[in-house]
């Protein structure tokens, strides 16, 4: 065929694609790979490879050391004291992947696959994670600070696209169109790391370069550095406080890890529940802790950071009516950076960030008619925490053009009522999910009100000699987000919430679009 004919085919195909909306939806929020994070033997299982190996027995990163042994079986009962460690793997998989494993990966490329393919996946907001204080206390061998984990993973995050035939990279929003009209899932690198360029001081004292009070030069070349590594969406405070600002209070035990990274624990200040829907209370982390925690605490943290010490942490009181939430705010460090991330085209993710640092950002956001996005959230009702969304901050990012990312609910009727209520907030626009899946949250287990039936339309998802039933299963793992998604009509979710639902891939890139038409004017 001419050459010339081909460039002429190619320049009729693309203006066809011109105008053309996207269909299905976009995870806001995962991690699929986990197992390069937390010291790399704490979180078992790679997404890609031989899945013999891949996939196969945990005993070796688990079982290897007496204290990982016990703090893995721990944590795996957290969600569900029915949920076990068991080593075993592919092929059987006895006991994990399961809905309440935290530990174990949930990502299996052939998983992915089911859910872009059979469950209307186009975009993928694929993100680094990890935690220093977790990786030292498990006492992992791989590396623990932010810095050289967020490399590995970004890394590693690449190397499972083009492990494959069906996800490619997004770097710009006309990269996603393309990507996603051509049948492919598009894949957005991001950071969800607690310390973007090792902006910190472990307790622990690892090896490493380490800065906690950077220059706003040395900030600046820093957000450079992940730009320039594919990185597209961030976000700038996770779960302690570092140097951009505070951290939402979700829970009374992160305030070991912050001690840990910081060097000094959580402040708080008192709010109204009333007025502000907080009714959360941080309390000492020690409180929660039996005789045999306490007594392999001070194996497995600094003695200044065992929580399990008398005196290491405060007893902070609140009158009847009050709660907590972090006196934290955005430093000026953390205005200059976020100020600089708009300025680049980031898609900056406002989740975590404190209350007031929140509001802050939100301002600065309006200011610049800049679109921020909230994407793993959900409301913050009536006696929640500080890391719920309010209706004025949902009202800002509908004002901005903002994207929505619930989080997935504990089961399909849980999440049917959140996104119901989401949906109506928002206008029936730029709302969709972020999974957490790989992130230590919990999946949604099996509801018990609805039952969704397999035929030989729809089959059930299998992998070496076993196959799932989210029936009996929940959501195992990521290939079972096509049996959530057709439950939650059974849940009563109405067309046009789903209608919403399967546009969110063509806004999320609409919000990306504005984000880049955008950036040349922030102030």
């Amino acid at each position: 065929m001419n050459k010339y004919v081909i460039i002429l085919f190619l320049l009729i195909a693309c203006q066809a694609m011109v105008g053309q909306a996207l269909t299905g939806y976009v995870d806001m929020h995962c991690h699929p790979r986990g197992d390069l994070a937390y010291g790399t033997q704490l979180f078992y299982g790679a997404p890609y490879g031989d899945i013999s190996v891949a996939m196969g027995s945990c005993k070796n990163d688990h079982r290897k050391n007496i204290l990982r042994a016990q703090l893995a079986k721990q944590t795996e009962t957290l969600n569900d004291k029915n949920c076990k460690d068991n080593k075993e793997g592919y092929p059987n998989f006895v006991t994990w992947p399961s809905w309440c494993s935290t530990l174990h990966q949930q990502m299996w490329v052939d998983w992915i696959e089911r859910a872009h393919k059979e469950g209307g996946l186009n975009i993928m907001v694929a993100l680094a994670v990890s935690n220093h204080c977790i990786g030292s206390a498990a006492k992992c061998t791989g590396p623990l600070d932010d810095e050289q984990v967020m490399l590995n993973l970004i890394q590693g995050i690449k190397d499972l696209v083009a492990s494959s035939t069906f996800m490619e990279i997004a770097l710009t929003p006309k990269d996603v169109r393309r990507i996603v009209l051509s049948g492919k899932l598009a894949v957005i690198l991001g950071s969800e790391m607690d310390n973007i360029g090792n902006f910190y001081s472990p307790a622990d004292h690892y090896k490493a370069d380490f800065d906690p009070t950077p220059s706003n030069e040395k900030i600046q070349a820093e957000i450079d550095k992940l730009w320039d590594l594919g990185l597209r969406y961030i976000f700038p405070v996770h779960l302690m406080n570092n140097a951009f600002g505070g951290t939402s209070f979700i829970m009374s035990t992160l305030n070991v890890a912050n001690k840990f990274t910081t060097g000094v624990e959580f402040v708080p200040e008192q709010v109204n529940t009333k007025e502000s829907g907080i009714g959360f209370h941080l309390e000492n982390p020690g409180m929660g802790l039996n005789a045999v925690a306490k007594l392999f605490m001070p194996l497995l943290l600094p003695k200044t950071i065992n929580p399990g010490k008398k005196g290491n942490y405060t007893y902070w009181d609140t009158l009847p009516g009050f709660g907590h939430r972090n006196s934290l705010g955005i430093s000026g460090r953390g205005r200059f950076a976020v100020k600089y991330m708009m300025k680049k085209g980031f898609i900056i993710d406002i989740d975590h960030m404190s209350d007031k640092m929140a509001n802050e950002v939100l301002d600065m956001a309006v200011a610049n008619d800049y679109p921020v996005t909230s994407g793993h959230d959900g409301p913050r009702g009536d006696a929640g925490t500080e890391g719920g969304r309010t209706l004025k901050q949902y009202a800002q990012l509908k004002q901005i053009g903002g994207m929505v990312g619930t989080g997935h609910g504990a089961n399909a009727s849980d999440f049917v009522k959140t996104y119901h209520q989401v949906a109506q907030i928002m206008g029936y626009s730029h709302v969709a999910m972020g999974t957490d899946v790989g992130g230590f949250s919990a999946l949604p287990q099996h509801d018990t009100s609805i039952h969704l039936v397999y035929d030989n339309t729809f089959t059930r998802c299998k992998t070496g000699n076993r196959s799932w039933d989210i029936n009996t299963d929940g959501v195992a793992h990521y290939g079972l987000w096509p049996d959530y998604i057709r439950s939650w009509t059974l849940a009563r979710m109405t067309a046009q919430e789903m209608k919403t639902f399967m546009s969110s891939a063509e806004q999320f890139t609409e919000m990306w679009e504005k984000c880049e038409g955008r950036k040349s004017a922030v102030k």
